[in-house]
């Protein structure tokens, strides 16, 4: 089977590019995988034989070429990853093949933008345009929120031409039909993300240091890291302990700079790294503090080396992972003295937080590649 992937942006550090990496290395076993997107991040890798970009973004150009490569690799599928909503016109185009199967993926919380358009003016480093956006997110001026039908009308064209739309977990199924005002949910299939990495070291747990490891993009308008300084600051006999901080983004500076002003020791900035694997072997605990969370990359990861997660409750996503290990690791939304304590119990207490770490080392074999590359197999029969 001819494969496409179409992205936003491949590859790249992030989240949907690097679950793309992930699942290809169990597809290309058995299919020819091409990738197909608007910008290229060449550092990321070297080879890049399949990988093709838009020449234009005018939209009839990118409809000819898209059209054009579905004809020239006679592709059968193509996987619709994000989904990048402005993809739509493309993907539903009157001249392309009908026959061509199109499966759309979700790799968020259904809803995020409504969310998210809350909190947008965090990312505005200007302090008049900031106040300007927040005065003006208070008052409902932003588009999304005086005209939200425009959006919920995209993804239900979306569900309409795509063959199957995935999303991350079984509660996402009522939650996108709520958001977007579904009529019928008969083609929503569930498959979460896969872990692209497997510890094969049955006495992990003995080579684990005082680290907890955040990763993610530093940004404080959903990620939140600034939250989690605050909680780590809050700590008073910390004992050794570290906060490795692993990622980079728009806030980097201006975290880094909160963390001088107010002189919170044992924090260090990692930088983006693309091999997380020893990371997570050393760090005991993988801690978010976000806002809102689809199905976090970084908690499927670490539960695979006996990290324990923590996170604040603001997702299906995050009770997924967390509820089955214990529910000490989820917070309520958004208790700080809550989070310093519960995180504090599990840096003092090695039997606890051990017992925590076994639980999650059970856990982590569902999100394994090869039980998730099962049902992408029942996707593409």
């Amino acid at each position: 089977m001819n494969i496409l992937f179409l992205l936003h942006s491949y590859p790249k550090v992030g989240g949907i590019e690097m679950v793309t990496q992930t699942i290809a290395k169990y597809l290309k076993e058995k299919h020819n995988l091409y990738y197909l997107a608007r910008i290229s991040y060449p550092s990321v890798i070297d080879d890049r034989s399949n990988c093709f970009y838009f020449p234009s973004k005018d939209k009839k150009k990118s409809i000819e070429y898209y059209n054009r490569l579905l004809a020239e690799f006679n592709i059968n599928v193509v996987i619709n990853q994000g989904p990048f909503l402005p993809f739509n016109r493309i993907l539903s185009n009157p001249d392309r093949n009908e026959h061509v199967r199109i499966f759309s993926f979700l790799h968020f919380m259904p809803g995020f933008e409504f969310e998210r358009i809350k909190y947008v003016w965090m990312a505005e480093k200007k302090p008049f345009k900031r106040l300007f956006k927040r005065i003006k997110t208070k008052l409902g001026l932003n588009t999304l929120q005086y005209n939200p039908d425009k959006t919920r009308k995209q993804y239900r064209e979306l569900y309409n031409f795509s063959e199957k739309m995935i999303v991350l977990t079984s509660e996402y199924c009522k939650i996108i039909s709520e958001a977007y005002h579904f009529t019928e949910t008969n083609k929503l299939v569930v498959i979460p993300n896969p872990s692209k990495y497997t510890c094969k070291e049955s006495a992990i747990l003995n080579r684990k240091e005082k680290v907890v490891l955040f990763v993610g993009r530093l940004e404080i308008e959903s990620k939140r890291v600034d939250r989690l300084l605050r909680v780590w600051k809050s700590i008073e006999n910390k004992k050794d302990w570290n906060l490795n901080i692993v990622g980079d983004g728009p806030n980097r500076e201006e975290l880094e700079q909160l963390v001088k002003d107010e002189s919170i020791e044992n924090i260090s900035f990692l930088g983006q790294q693309e091999n997380m694997e020893p990371f997570y072997k050393e760090a005991s605990i993988v801690a978010l503090s976000s806002t809102y969370e689809g199905l976090p990359l970084c908690f499927i990861e670490g539960i695979q080396f006996g990290s324990v997660p923590l996170s604040f409750n603001v997702s299906s996503g995050i009770r997924d992972i967390l509820e089955d290990i214990s529910p000490d690791i989820l917070i309520e939304p958004f208790d700080m003295n809550q989070y310093a304590e519960r995180l504090k119990k599990l840096m003092d207490d090695d039997t606890y937080r051990n017992g925590i770490a076994r639980k999650a080392l059970v856990k982590s074999a569902e999100y394994k590649l090869e039980n998730i590359g099962l049902q992408w197999d029942e996707l593409l029969k």
